[in-house]
C-alpha cells in the first residue's frame, strides 16, 4: 500500500515538474519573441539606438524639415504597413529643386491651405536614411502629438536611420536590444 502511494506521489511530482518546466519555457519564449512594433532612430555608424517608442502596427508619424534652398517647410507623413515605412503624404510650399516633380499612378497633387500636397502616395521603404541638418533643415520627428527635433537626440550632420523594429517584452523592460 505504501509502495502504491509512493508511486502515485512520484507520478504527480513528475507531472508537476513537467508542467513547471513547460510553463517556464512558455514564459521565456513570450519574453524573448519580438511582439511589439517600435519606431527606432539609430546612429548609422554605431547602430546605437538614439530614440525609440512603441507604435501601433499601422501607426503613423511624420518628419518636418526646412528646405535648404527655398527655406520653406516640408512635411512628410508616413504609416507603418507590414514592417515597411510607407510615405503617404507630402506637403510643401514651393515647387522646385529637390521636390517631387512626377506623380506615381494614383497620386494627386492638390493645393491646400496655400501649400502643395501630394496625396494618395504609397511609397514603401524598409528604412529612412537621413543626415540631421547642420544649418537650417531642423529635421523634426512628429510622433504621437509630440515634436522631437532630431538634433536633440543626435549631432547635426550625423547620419541616422529611422525604422520599424519588433521588440519583445524583455527588451521593452530594458533587458536587451
Amino acid at each position: 500500500m505504501a509502495a502504491i502511494r509512493s508511486a502515485a506521489f512520484g507520478e504527480r511530482r513528475n507531472l508537476f515538474r513537467l508542467f513547471s518546466f513547460l510553463a517556464l519555457l512558455l514564459l521565456v519564449i513570450v519574453a524573448v519573441i519580438p511582439l511589439f512594433p517600435v519606431l527606432v532612430v539609430r546612429d548609422s555608424t554605431s547602430n546605437e539606438v538614439l530614440w525609440s517608442h512603441r507604435i501601433a502596427q499601422d501607426g503613423s508619424f511624420g518628419i518636418r524639415w526646412t528646405h535648404s534652398i527655398h527655406r520653406s517647410t516640408v512635411e512628410e507623413r508616413y504609416r507603418l504597413e507590414a514592417g515597411q515605412i510607407v510615405l503617404v503624404k507630402l506637403r510643401f510650399h514651393d515647387y522646385g529643386i529637390g521636390m517631387e516633380n512626377e506623380l506615381a499612378a494614383g497620386e494627386e497633387l492638390a493645393l491646400a491651405d496655400g501649400q502643395f500636397e501630394v496625396r494618395n502616395m504609397h511609397r514603401a521603404f524598409p528604412a529612412l536614411h537621413l543626415f540631421i541638418g547642420q544649418v537650417r533643415a531642423n529635421h523634426t520627428l512628429l510622433f504621437a502629438g509630440q515634436e522631437l527635433p532630431l538634433r536633440s537626440i543626435g549631432k547635426p550632420g550625423e547620419a541616422v536611420v529611422i525604422q520599424a523594429e519588433k521588440r519583445s517584452i524583455l527588451s521593452e523592460l530594458g533587458g536587451y536590444e
